[in-house]
């Protein structure tokens, strides 16, 4: 008997397990953030003039993200070697005790270490599940389904962030208990995804794509990264310029921004049946760049956080239909190590914005920043529609 038969029980089983990537990501710096001036307070006397505690604190949150940038493509191979099952199962497992792992950390550098690990977990997960979905499902439900995964991840932001809250007053180590939602995973993943799917059974065999069919498509999350993260990583530096320096102020603009991502994501599923890839880039690029103009322009706080909304409402577009259209191209047997290519290539975004906008801030300024950057966006976004009336029905790289 099938594994993972079509039985309510296990399609439900199969949903919660293939669309847990994006929250599970997203826990990855939020579990704990709500811990950072614990954290920092904890490790103060180990800190040095260079790297004092709240250094440390931060350096905690974020030192797995360069991991998922290596780690991603690196399970999204592995798994073509020992199956996307056990990837899965390893990855699952692996967040699970790294994370939790770090409530139990004896000293700095375990903590770091169980946070390196729990990237490497998170990573596999978001690249195996997207893959499956290509695996289990028709291109236009896989395709909603891609968007529910980023609709999720929001949602599940704002509940982590919730529970972490309340857990932090316990203290710092308890929010780390959260990450053992990877268990859940891994449970939920033996009676319920199979190595080998029916439907990619039953297809004939292909030899798969060349990954270096989807460069255009990898370079391009890459520079829409860039700007994704205009408001998160700049955008507290342009409120406390403009006077909304207030924590409370700022945690609502992060809410707009991520309210917007949903919408976003939520949208996609509706519209890409609708339209072509680059009609889809061209209301991203849109969205994205008139909001991050109208962010640095804006002098009010209600115009801030619409114009947050609209970038988030953008972005939550870019996941999606990128690794959407990359499951259009590649086979199933490509399709973990495209998606895995895929997720580092949106952190390695995140990992380059601070460089690539260094310069920028010294010419400009904060708000010169987000004007150039904005303005930048939005003429990809009139090529994109060029792109799109030049291009015959027939020639389009993408259509899904």
């Amino acid at each position: 008997m099938d594994i993972a038969s079509n039985r309510p029980g296990l399609e439900i089983a199969r949903l919660i397990v293939l669309l847990s990537g994006g929250a599970l990501a997203a826990m990855v710096q939020l579990a704990i953030l709500p811990s950072l001036p614990q954290i920092a307070a904890h490790y103060a006397q180990q800190g040095t003039a260079v790297l004092d505690g709240a250094s440390i604190a931060q350096l905690v949150m974020t030192v797995a993200a360069p991991t998922i940038v290596v780690g991603a493509p690196l399970i999204g191979w592995l798994s073509g070697r020992i199956g996307k099952r056990r990837a899965l199962l390893a990855s699952a497992l692996l967040y699970a005790l790294a994370g939790a792992a770090g409530a139990f950390a004896p000293n700095l550098w375990m903590l770091l270490f169980s946070r390196i690990a729990l990237g490497l977990g998170a990573a596999g997960i978001m690249a195996v599940t997207t893959a499956y979905l290509g695996d289990y499902y028709p291109p236009e439900r896989r395709d909603r389904l891609i968007g529910w995964t980023a609709f999720i991840g929001g949602g599940g932001a704002l509940v982590v962030l919730v529970a972490a809250g309340a857990l932090a007053e316990i203290g710092w180590r308890a929010p780390f208990g959260l990450y053992l939602i990877g268990l859940l995973i891994f449970a939920l993943t033996l009676p319920a995804i199979a190595e080998r799917p029916p439907a990619v059974v039953a297809a004939p065999s292909a030899e798969p794509a060349s990954i270096g069919g989807i460069a255009g498509i990898l370079t391009l999350i890459v520079l829409i990264s860039l700007v994704l993260y205009m408001p998160s990583i700049q955008g507290p530096f342009l409120l406390e310029a403009k006077g909304f320096g207030r924590p409370a102020t700022q945690a609502a603009i992060a809410d707009a921004t991520t309210v917007g991502a949903m919408t976003g994501s939520y949208l996609f599923g509706l519209l890409r049946p609708r339209l072509r890839f680059t009609s889809i880039l061209f209301l991203l690029l849109m969205a994205m760049g008139i909001g991050t103009v109208g962010y640095g322009v804006a002098d009010n706080i209600v115009a801030i956080a619409l114009f947050a909304g609209l970038c988030g409402f953008g972005s939550g577009f870019m996941a999606p239909l990128t690794q959407s259209a990359i499951l259009n191209i590649v086979s199933p047997a490509a399709a973990s190590r495209a998606i895995g290519l895929a997720v580092g290539c949106i952190f390695l975004g995140q990992f380059l914005h601070p460089f690539a906008l260094a310069l920028l801030r010294a010419a400009a300024g904060i708000e010169g920043a987000f004007l150039w950057v904005g303005m930048a966006t939005i003429g990809g976004g009139l090529l994109a529609l060029l792109w799109r009336i030049a291009a015959r029905p027939a020639a389009m790289p993408v259509k899904g």
